[in-house]
């Protein structure tokens, strides 16, 4: 039997801003995503959009998205993620451009111009001025709390089960900050 904490990140990852979109089709395609599977996560955006969120949960699962391909998206946009760094460190814009396709970052990085100022906010962001880099972000029309952000804080993470863990992942993946709250009050933790 699947846990609450499951079922809801499940659900939660239905509410990504572009359904199927947010993981990009390499990371789906690297994390052997079906067809069918892709249809269910377009399917249960739109019905968790609506309000529906068990009958998005419940497409999910009949789909096969289960906590076993949570995991292997996770792994590969992981994967994926430090392809990209790999790509901005070296400068290469075009093996960065391969590996954004179909995803936001797509619609964001158009020219060589734009991968030159992500690269100058990466570059300050590691150096430790978070302050320029978020201008630079900014002008570049990019929410950086959607990127590269720590996900988990240290003083919950030890107080959760390794699936609560996973399941506040694609919840926190997801954006979705009632998934994160039920999460969390599952383990007795409560949130300031």
């Amino acid at each position: 039997m699947q846990s609450k904490s499951l079922l809801i990140a499940i659900a939660a990852f239905a509410v990504t801003t572009t359904g199927a979109q947010a993981y990009g089709g390499a990371i789906l395609e690297r994390a052997n995503i079906s067809d069918d599977q892709r249809s269910a996560l377009e399917q249960a955006h739109e019905l968790r959009k609506g309000g529906e969120i068990e009958a998005a949960r419940d497409v999910l699962v009949e789909a096969g998205i289960d906590e076993e391909v949570l995991h292997e998206l996770r792994q590969a946009a992981r994967e994926t993620r430090s392809e990209i760094k790999l790509a901005v460190e070296a400068g290469d814009y075009d093996l960065f451009r391969e590996l954004i396709v179909d995803t936001s970052l797509a619609d964001i990085i158009t020219s060589e111009a734009d991968f030159a100022l992500f690269k100058e906010a990466q570059e300050l962001r590691q150096s430790g001025d978070y302050e320029d880099a978020r201008v630079i972000f900014d002008e570049l029309g990019i929410d950086k709390s959607k990127y590269g952000h720590q996900l988990l804080k240290r003083h919950i993470a030890h107080q959760l089960t390794d699936e609560q863990k996973e399941a506040l992942l694609v919840a926190k993946q997801a954006n979705d900050r009632e998934a994160v709250k039920a999460i969390l009050e599952e383990a007795g933790i409560e949130r300031r």
